[in-house]
């Protein structure tokens, strides 16, 4: 193997390993608030924990990593709302977004908080915070939104309803589909009620959300 062939091979190495890494810390936050060791992550990621240790420091350089990789996810959402050709259609594709991107990588609640330990002075939205607010205006202009909301009491809601990580899996859908539901009828101007989706949500239902909690515990 030449020089330049050596250096290649250890670059995708270290591409592999990386990515092995956080993919497993990924999975591993997905489901638990305690950090692992890094013995643990080491062995979630089937690397040595000597390469674990080439990489990250510690598991707190593991958390920076992930959380800004995933934060990186929420560019689908600019992407989803600048699509719109209306202030209300901008917000719902914001809630919807939010709500998607949340629910395809469960660990990033448990990954903001850690990252607000971590560093008192995060802020998790400043890189949209302007867009948001043009959002926001845009929408009560055209007489869509009602005019006592901001950026943050919706985004705050749909962080809410993405963040419901720990439901059954035949019933995730539909709940988090009335509850979407719910919250915009609630944005809307006009105060107009659209039929919610899915059945309604009964005691049964409650009961076999409150079970399934029991019977996967968040650790």
């Amino acid at each position: 193997m030449s020089p330049g062939e050596r250096v290649r091979a250890e670059r995708v190495e270290v591409r592999r390993s990386r990515e092995a890494i956080l993919a497993a810390a990924e999975r591993h936050y997905a489901a638990h608030d305690a950090d692992p060791t890094m013995v643990q992550l080491a062995h979630l990621a089937d690397v040595g924990t000597a390469t674990l240790y080439r990489r990250f420091p510690g598991i707190d350089d593991v958390v920076r990593a992930l959380h800004a990789r995933l934060i990186a996810e929420f560019g689908r959402v600019e992407a989803a709302v600048a699509a719109q050709t209306s202030g209300w259609d901008g917000v719902v594709a914001l809630v919807t977004t939010i709500i998607d991107v949340l629910q395809a990588h469960p660990a990033i609640p448990r990954l903001n908080r850690k990252m607000v330990a971590l560093d008192d002075d995060q802020q998790l939205s400043t890189g949209w915070a302007a867009q948001l607010d043009a959002l926001i205006a845009v929408a009560q202009a055209e007489g869509s939104l009602r005019p006592d909301v901001t950026s943050n009491d919706v985004t705050f809601a749909a962080f809410r309803i993405g963040s419901y990580s720990n439901l059954p899996p035949d019933e995730a859908d539909r709940i988090i589909g009335r509850q979407v539901g719910i919250v915009l009828d609630g944005l809307r101007a006009d105060g107009a009620r659209r039929p919610l989706p899915g059945g309604p949500i009964g005691t049964d239902d409650l009961h076999r959300v409150f079970r399934y909690e029991v019977s996967h515990p968040v650790e």
